[in-house]
């Protein structure tokens, strides 16, 4: 019967083991989902060779699943018909499933990234259109507005899209030699331009359909479709989870009333043999028992007389091993009594050396309690300092929040100079670094500086320093870049008061003031040099003054330098501070260097500005690696 009931309780054990890899198996499969839209779907591999490691994944795991509730359902607790219909609704449901997550996985293949599928078509068919004289800025505006939409994913830019389209047919249809004189233009021009147009207006269509099918925002789509299948699996399995355990539980319940009924009835025949069994061997073995328990209290006297032996079976082999175990327990206790004398010496020097050691214990224990309050002192210190770090922690983050406010916000950044972007990136919660954008009539001032030290110091340093420019700036109308440098490091000497301290404290600066009527740039930098690179691909460097701004170090008067040129059209401007270039990485733990921040802006000449913030903090993310951040970082580029 113990046989059968563990028989039962393992099975019980495997069907339990089974509905708890179902269980694992659909988490698996929601985890792989969600790895490929997160990381596969942003990979160009996956787009140039259409092979993925998470779908492959995600299939090996549902056909697991689906083999795993077929042997769910043939498995002998399960005998209710309506349980295994629901499996096989189950069954059928991850099927759908999977259909459905290979449709998705089809569908964003086909729409692409980058230069592959639609989006990448899209892009070329554009790059084709920028060659042509037609309006650059309205094709601009078409690219952006694809971009929004691919970030986005509104409704409304679609139809943005679509209006931006119709406005470029008719801007087609109305190029005449009267408008470009300079130009000829043939029919068959037109027609070429008008083909390129419809080209990438059905490869839009396509994509905004595509992406209506895979769903954003107020579209449900496969991805909600997939997330509505996702739900119903894991509540169908929570039912039938819930329903084989009440039905496992009953199984166990009645397989141990029948336990309990068949060792009831094994104790009930015991019984009736040990009552004929003490008939048989109770009388005799009770006379053995009582002439032992007679020795015993005689304390093994000599006058003890042996058993006599009545039986010749098994009783009187008893009988007669008992009276040989008495007469060699006698014999053991005349040498005991002689062992026992010298134990008695013994004793007597243990007691001694036991008043010895108590003495020692006590002594240990005086000094226990004095390490136990030297114990309780440090944790009571340990407390006190970690309710201190606690409220300095919320005390730098308010910082930051202040912090965060005083820095110009993206969208003063768009208005102000549309073709930029901001890579910020702080080693600690506040930063040293900080960026300062400033439009003045009919000038634009942009500066990048470090200030002295980071963390909670260099915060301060930067609070005045944004203090300090806008005054100079803003207040007083001062737009020549030497000059603001100028005033910058003399009110930081006067605001730290350095001619009295002689405090070091300042900062390095990139400063550029963007004169909008002229396209005059004038710049001037302390310590940081300012990078530009030309259409053609030209890398150009302005170093800036060999001194900081602030501090008394050789000379207190500073007289920054002005570097006055005019860039060509699509010229791309870097101001960074000193953090990208020092950091650490690679497979030699190396610094960046200036070198290679020269190629990076090399290789990403070709790509849109709006696109340059993530491959700029992609780059330094991929360089810094498990290497700790030495120092803030701050890049600012923009094009003209």
């Amino acid at each position: 019967m113990l046989f059968w009931y563990d028989a039962q309780m393992h099975r019980i054990e495997q069907l339990t083991a089974t509905l708890s890899q179902i269980d694992l198996d659909i988490r698996q499969t929601d985890k792989l989902e969600r790895d490929f839209f997160s990381s596969e779907a942003l990979n160009l591999d996956f787009y140039e060779t259409g092979d993925s490691y998470y779908v492959l994944q995600h299939r090996e795991l549902t056909s697991k699943l689906r083999n795993n509730l077929l042997d769910l359902r043939t498995h002998p607790l399960i005998p209710s018909t309506n349980l295994r219909h629901r499996i096989d609704t189950l069954r059928r449901s991850v099927i759908k499933y999977e259909a459905t997550f290979d449709d998705l996985v089809t569908k964003i293949y086909q729409r692409g990234f980058k230069n592959q599928g639609y989006e990448g078509k899209m892009s070329e068919h554009l790059d084709s259109l920028l060659k042509t004289p037609l309006d650059k800025l309205l094709l601009y505006k078409i690219r952006q507005a694809e971009q929004h939409f691919l970030l986005y994913k509104e409704e409304a830019q679609i139809e943005q899209v679509n209006a931006l389209l119709i406005e470029l047919q008719n801007h087609i249809e109305t190029f005449t030699e009267k408008e470009y004189r300079n130009i000829t233009i043939r029919t068959e021009n037109r027609t070429e331009w008008k083909e390129l147009v419809n080209k990438y207006e059905t490869l839009w269509r396509r994509l905004a359909g595509t992406e209506r099918k895979i769903g954003y925002r107020s579209k449900l789509g496969l991805k909600g479709k997939l997330n509505q299948l996702s739900n119903q699996i894991e509540i169908a399995i929570e039912d039938i989870n819930r329903e084989i355990h009440k039905d496992s539980e009953n199984f166990r319940i009645q397989s141990r009333k029948r336990l309990i009924w068949v060792v009831t009835a094994s104790i009930f025949l015991n019984l009736i043999l040990g009552l004929w069994m003490i008939r048989k061997l109770g009388t005799p073995i009770k006379r053995i028992s009582e002439t032992i328990h007679n020795v015993i209290e005689s304390d093994f006297s000599v006058e003890w007389k042996p058993i006599p032996i009545q039986h010749k079976d098994e009783i009187g082999r008893l009988s007669k091993d008992v009276n040989l175990l008495v007469s060699r327990i006698l014999e053991r206790t005349a040498e005991v009594l002689q062992q026992n004398e010298k134990l008695q010496a013994q004793k007597a020097e243990l007691e001694q050396q036991t008043e010895e050691i108590l003495a020692q214990r006590d002594l240990v224990e005086s000094q226990n309690q004095s390490i136990f309050a030297q114990n309780e002192y440090l944790e009571a210190q340990q407390e006190k300092i970690q309710l201190q770090n606690k409220n300095i922690t919320a005390s730098i983050n308010y910082a930051k929040r202040i912090q965060k406010a005083m820095l110009p916000s993206q969208n003063l950044l768009e208005e102000i100079l549309p073709k930029s972007f901001v890579y910020f990136n702080p080693r600690d919660i506040v930063s040293g670094d900080f960026y300062f954008f400033a439009e003045k009539d009919d000038k634009i001032v942009i500066a990048a500086v470090d200030c002295t030290g980071h963390g909670v110091p260099g915060a301060f340093m930067s609070v005045i320093g944004n203090d300090l420019l806008t005054q100079i700036v803003v207040w007083r109308g001062i737009t020549e870049s030497n000059l603001i440098l100028n005033e910058l490091h003399n009110g930081v000497v006067q605001t730290l008061k350095q001619e009295e301290t002689e405090n070091r404290d300042g900062m390095d600066i990139s400063l550029c003031v963007l004169n909008t009527t002229t396209n005059e740039i004038q710049y001037s930098g302390a310590k940081n040099s300012l990078l530009y690179i030309t259409p053609n691909g030209k890398i150009n460097q302005i170093k800036g003054d060999r001194y900081h701004v602030g501090g008394v170090a050789k000379q207190l008067e500073r007289d920054f330098t002005a570097h006055t040129l005019t860039p060509e059209k699509g010229t791309r401007f870097y101001l960074l501070t000193d953090g990208y270039l020092d950091q650490f990485g690679g497979k030699h733990s190396k610094k960046y260097s200036k070198r290679r921040f020269q190629l990076l802006i090399e290789k990403l000449k070709s790509f849109h500005i709006f696109e340059l913030k993530h491959e700029v903090e992609r780059n330094f993310i991929e360089w810094k690696g498990g290497e700790k951040q030495i120092d803030d970082v701050l890049v600012i580029g923009f094009e003209m």
